[in-house]
């Protein structure tokens, strides 16, 4: 789909162009002649040379204030999750040091489209040494991509970009809150809004030392299914979501600590009716005085029609 299709109205939920996977490239595409491609086994130590690759280049800001620094226990989880596969971790090294200068990881997913459960993929972090980027490497990264989910049969990903390559078909919103104003004013990220101050922002941004919400409790084995069920009547309300297994809810929602927690709301019977889940993204902080590191809160949360606890509505 390019921008040009936006103005023929409405268009069909469908497959945009027919490939036959025996004209897939078995091959990867060539590269310069100094790199060479490889498979990373992310379960291995060669996960620590994807970590020191991404802990450098991965998603700066543009104006180097902030870099997204993920732990490496982290990338462990991320990379593994039901039924990935071992040549979707990938990259290119320089033939003269075997030095890592490239990467990029794909998943599979499971996505509904109009009704239509699809094989799909999420394709993400990519990243190059900056010392190569000139050399046409990324874009070779986002072919490899394409073949190799192709030869397997997947023809749909998704992948994340601060540059719009294509014309949207569909979209997303999240809230941003800060915890501590203060220093988010520091880091060049927040202002105080005109008519209010400083104090009230502060203020405003306090969270109470404990939860005051009656039988909330850390996620368990157990809960798995409820979750589940919760999670998917949920995302019956989109034309595009993913769809979960139990293993999947597993991987990603069982609490794991510095990286993904979940809690759930039990009901007299101790059967989940609600549950939040958030995940830790760590930044390296370059510009200010003092703090080095930062961390942000990502979560999501579902709260069911029945339930007793009543949520202040977002502020606009």
């Amino acid at each position: 789909m390019q921008f040009e299709d936006l103005d023929k109205g409405e268009l069909p939920v469908g497959i945009i162009k027919k490939v036959d996977i025996k004209d897939v490239p078995t091959e990867p595409y060539p590269l310069p002649d100094e790199f060479k491609w490889v498979n990373i086994d992310v379960t291995t130590k060669e996960i620590e040379e994807v970590y020191a690759l991404l802990s450098e280049f991965y998603i700066e800001d543009y104006d180097s204030s902030f870099r997204m620094k993920h732990s490496l226990d982290y990338f462990k989880w991320i990379f593994t999750p039901p039924g990935y596969h071992k040549d979707w971790a990938f990259g290119f090294r320089l033939k003269a040091t075997n030095e890592l200068v490239g990467f990029t990881h794909i998943s599979p997913l499971k996505v509904s489209m109009g009704g239509e459960v699809l094989d799909a993929a999420d394709a993400s972090f990519a990243a190059v040494n900056t010392k190569y980027r000139m050399t046409g490497l990324a874009p070779l990264l986002i072919k490899e991509v394409n073949r190799r989910t192709a030869l397997r049969n997947v023809w749909h990903y998704f992948m994340s970009t601060d540059r719009v390559l294509f014309a949207p078909f569909t979209e997303t919103w999240f809230y941003r809150r800060e915890l501590d104003f203060k220093t988010i004013m520091e880091f060049g990220v927040a202002e105080v809004p005109e008519g209010s101050t400083l104090e009230k922002e502060i203020e405003l941004s306090k969270v109470p030392e404990s939860a005051n919400i009656p039988n909330l409790r850390p996620m368990t084995k157990e809960d798995i299914p409820q979750v589940l069920a919760l999670l998917t009547e949920y995302l019956k309300k989109f034309t595009v979501h993913a769809v979960f297994t139990e293993e999947k809810i597993a991987h990603l929602l069982l609490p794991k600590e510095d990286i993904v927690y979940t809690y759930v709301i039990a009901d007299k019977d101790n059967k989940a009716t609600d549950f939040i889940s958030f995940y830790i993204v760590t930044y390296s902080v370059f510009k200010h005085p003092t703090i080095k590191e930062s961390k942000v809160l990502a979560f999501v949360s579902h709260r069911s029609d029945s339930s007793s606890i009543i949520l202040p509505k977002p502020s606009p």
